[in-house]
């Protein structure tokens, strides 16, 4: 197996784009082979005398088999002087490649010339009686990008042929015996989603859930996700203390979730899965996009994404994305101010050796803030307006966000391929926070205030280096990947409340009234938590084996080591030495942790599988008795099993999966009855015993791609039951038992080409948190319950020219009145956005 550098779609250098992971899957779909030792094509469905629906519309010939390109997935190659000032009437209807060609190319005084090796040549059509070949062909571009590492930019496509999140190569969804789902860069600009936490609300089978004002937690089958991968590098640690997942989706190709114990590749972690964001990288040919938006409650965003080749041979090439968001919420006293720029150049070191080195910074000043709303002392949900943020607008949070990072990747000259991977993270927060705490007195009304000084700072190193290849062994070609990984996370976290923290009076039902303590908290006390570090170096191998055609077996484990120190000092002034608190090292010897499956091709297009991962999880904060502590508990353990059926329909364009999963999760700290306990968050805490045991249990079922021509869609349930089997009763209640995402996007056929309409919508059963208050006097177990609710957005897209596309997106079409997350008497309450819209006017070239 050939594992290629990323393709810069040149034409020496696209000899690498070896679809290894499709060539197998789509063996039945006519691969074309290399163009003369220069260029690779992709699978070719459409290079088969079988007619094929197209809705492509009138436009620039050079944009027109572009797009033909990509959803055809045809190789052509020609010269871009050919193309430039022409016009193409584009495609309505079903047609053979020869066909489609033969129209898209009328009266433009040029032909597709088939290849022997596969693939078409573009050239001047010759004059009658003259059909000599012309025996060169300059500048040549090559369409069709898409394909051999998974990118979905121009693919137009709610789906990917391909992803890298469960083995590091690019695998056909029906090679993985997980549930995988993909959000394209059409879902992104379709449904205008800005940042990290908006894509992963339309994923399906994920559950967001707001901390704060712009912090968010990601769950899975009831369980954390705490690892993200970028460019399926070592992972990101999303539950490291202070650091928050922010990314913004004008940077990345793509978002990818993996479903089920992740911990092959992902390190230490719950069994919820695992998220690959795949950053944009530089295309062969000059492209530049302009967005302009406004929207709801002041709401602009400009956005400027350049992609050149830097040199003439096109063996450098940069990209760089330039964006500027200013703000204001539904909420009072929120605002927020933001630029930011992403930058990347790759370039050829040889035919074989592919370098990528680029970074991102992002710029973060916030007014406002806050934890949400309380509610009343005896359980019951204060009468406020969605508006009610129950801040100070002297209250904010300025941040900086710094990434950088560097590939290399090198294929040998027997097929193998190297990776190496690395990215260093670097955020700085400064704020001042101002928040209404309850339980709210209901015969007075009141809360009390809280706020302090906050600074803290969160930093990852990643390194990822892997080996794949091909092997053969009894006559048959099987693959082979081993690589190794590290992790290091750096944290600190100094605090300062102020005066009245805590105690001063707030009237929630006037918006909290006029808090205005004294700032200037330099000399007071104040805690500082941190160093806080973990560290984790592992290796890992995945053995791919094919005893048939139709059965493939995969098997693979981990090796991996943990170490972690967290350290809490005070200090009574500015000027006083700091005095440790608590300070907690902890080391996890080596830890095997196993995965497996089985996948059987039931025909060309559907495929049944069975899977096993594991995962653990330590628990260095949780200490057994007695008092103050004997050490940390051992690691949680986490496992699922997972069964079902893939799809691949209509040549790739559509991916469907359904499976049943069982996850369990045993080890889990319960309070040890023998001792009294004591909490803490942010240090030792005493007294457990590790005997908690919880299972999820539930049915996804998912379709994403085009379902019929020029209508792409993104739909995926998923039925999830958890259970805490020590106390008898459901384990994660935020999780709903029933969860409905849907995107889709359709173009209209024939004169109404022009038009695209669509949207999404969330739809899940109801959830709750428990809790106790104190109603008349005494202690009272609570339910707060959010019942069901479905949200639903639209869009609306015209292409005014070629070159221009006016869109107008709205959320919450129907203004749903909801809590999108529901917390307790004292705070982390939040209403659901009210109707918003958003009016985007985009131009590419």
């Amino acid at each position: 197996m050939k594992q290629p550098a990323r393709s810069s779609g040149t034409a020496h250098h696209s000899s690498r784009l070896r679809m290894h992971a499709l060539a197998r899957t789509l063996r039945h779909v006519a691969l074309g082979a290399a163009l003369a030792s220069t260029l690779l094509p992709v699978a070719l469905h459409a290079q088969q005398e079988e007619s094929r629906a197209y809705t492509i519309p009138a436009g620039s010939l050079t944009d027109v088999l572009n797009r033909f390109g990509v959803e055809s997935g045809l190789l052509l190659s020609f010269s871009t002087e050919l193309t430039t000032g022409r016009q193409s009437p584009g495609l309505q209807g079903r047609y053979t490649t020869a066909a489609a060609l033969h129209e898209l190319l009328r009266q433009s005084g040029l032909e597709a010339v088939p290849q022997p090796r596969g693939g078409y040549l573009l050239r001047q059509a010759p004059a009658s009686g003259n059909a000599e070949l012309p025996t060169r062909l300059a500048a040549v571009r090559v369409l069709a990008r898409r394909a051999g590492d998974g990118t979905t930019e121009d693919s137009g496509a709610y789906t990917s042929r391909v992803t890298s999140i469960a083995s590091k190569t690019d695998m056909a969804f029906r090679e993985i015996p997980q549930s995988v789902s993909v959000l394209t860069r059409a879902q992104i600009d379709d449904q205008k989603l800005v940042d990290i936490n908006d894509a992963l609300k339309l994923m399906p089978g994920v559950t967001v859930n707001r901390m704060n004002d712009n912090s968010f937690n990601f769950y899975s089958r009831g369980f954390q996700i705490t690892s993200m991968q970028v460019d399926g590098g070592a992972p990101l640690a999303l539950g490291a203390y202070t650091y928050s997942p922010l990314q913004d989706m004008a940077f990345y190709d793509r978002v990818e979730v993996m479903r089920g114990a992740s911990g092959l590749l992902g390190g230490m972690g719950d069994p919820g899965g695992i998220i690959n964001l795949a950053r944009k990288k530089p295309l062969a040919e000059a492209r530049t996009v302009l967005e302009l938006s406004a929207g709801s409650w002041d709401h602009y965003r400009a956005m400027a994404d350049f992609s050149r080749p830097l040199t003439e041979d096109g063996h450098i090439r940069g990209r760089a994305v330039v964006l500027y968001e200013n703000r204001d919420y539904h909420l009072d006293h929120r605002s927020t101010e933001r630029p930011a720029f992403y930058g990347v150049v790759e370039a050829d070191l040889g035919d074989d050796t592919l370098l990528t080195l680029g970074g991102s910074f992002n710029r973060r000043k916030e007014t406002g803030g806050g934890s949400g709303l309380p509610r009343y002392a005896d359980g019951r949900a204060l009468d406020l307006k969605r508006s009610t943020s129950l801040t100070q607008p002297w209250a904010y949070k300025d941040s900086d966000e710094t990434e950088v990072f560097a590939q290399l990747a090198h294929t040998f000259a027997n097929g193998w391929a190297l990776k190496l991977n690395l990215t260093h993270s670097e955020t700085d927060t400064e704020a001042n926070t101002a928040f209404v705490g309850g339980p709210v007195d209901p015969a007075t009304g009141l809360g009390v205030w809280a706020g302090g000084h906050y600074e803290y700072e969160n930093q990852q190193d990643l390194v990822d280096l892997n080996l794949s290849g091909n092997f053969k062994l009894f006559g048959r070609t099987h693959e082979l990947l081993v690589g190794a990984d590290w992790q290091r996370v750096t944290s600190r976290w100094v605090a300062s409340t102020f005066p009245g923290h805590w105690s001063d009076p707030a009237d929630v039902l006037d918006s909290g009234g006029n808090w205005n303590p004294d700032r200037d908290v330099s000399l007071r006390n104040h805690l500082r938590y941190g160093p806080w570090g973990q560290e984790q170096v592992g290796g890992y191998a995945v053995l791919r084996l094919h005893p048939t055609d139709r059965l493939h077996v995969v098997a693979g484990v981990r090796a991996s080591r943990y170490d972690f120190d967290q350290r809490v000092s005070s200090a009574s002034s500015a000027s006083a030495p700091w005095t440790t608190t608590s300070d907690l090292p902890f080391t996890l010897k080596t830890k095997i942790t196993p995965y497996g499956g089985v996948i059987y091709d039931l025909n060309d297009a559907w495929s049944a599988y069975l899977s096993y991962a594991g995962i653990y999880k330590p628990q260095s904060l949780m200490l057994a008795g007695p008092p103050p502590g004997s050490g940390s508990l051992d690691p949680v353990k986490g496992k699922s099993y997972e069964a079902g059926l893939k799809g691949e329909l209509y040549g790739g364009r559509l991916n469907a999966t359904f499976s049943v999963f069982n996850v369990e999760r045993t080890g889990t700290a319960l309070l040890d009855a023998r001792y009294p306990s004591n909490y803490d968050a942010w240090a030792g805490n005493c007294c457990y015993l590790p005997q908690g045991k919880v299972t999820s249990r539930g049915v996804d079922v998912e379709i994403g791609g085009e379902l019929l021509p020029g209508w792409q869609i993104a739909l995926g349930y998923t039925y999830n039951r958890t259970r805490d089997e020590n106390a008898g009763n459901t384990f994660s209640t935020i999780t709903p038992r029933h969860l409905l995402k849907l995107s889709t996007a359709y173009t209209l056929p024939g004169d109404w080409s022009r038009w695209k309409v669509g949207g999404s919508a969330h739809v899940q059963s109801r959830t709750l948190v428990s809790g106790s208050a104190t109603i008349n006097g005494a202690d009272r177990a609570y339910d707060f319950r959010e019942g069901g609710y479905a949200v639903v957005n639209a869009m609306v897209q015209y292409r005014l020219d070629p070159q221009w596309t006016l869109a107008l997106n709205v959320n919450n079409l129907f203004d749903r009145e909801y809590y999108e997350r529901i917390g307790d008497t004292t705070n982390g309450n939040w209403f659901g956005t009210p109707r918003s819209a958003m009016l985007t006017l985009t131009w590419r070239q």
